[in-house]
């Protein structure tokens, strides 16, 4: 039998290639960022004004 060498080193193996966990927007979440999650979708902190105005109509005042 011949073994398929496609196969037996495939680098997209799960084993092998952490998988890297995506936000809302599509940014990486690595394990030092910060970020919250609202309903099972993960938003990075620095994502979160965007998220929250254009998610939820959030509209932010700076009354000074």
């Amino acid at each position: 039998m011949i073994e398929n060498p496609m196969i037996l080193n495939n680098w997209h193996d799960k084993l092998t290639e952490p998988e890297t966990q995506k936000d809302f927007f599509g940014d990486e979440v690595t394990p030092v960022d910060d970020y919250v999650i609202d309903c099972g979708a993960v938003i990075l902190r620095e994502n979160l004004d965007r998220y929250l105005r254009e998610q939820l109509g959030f509209k932010f005042k700076n009354e000074q």
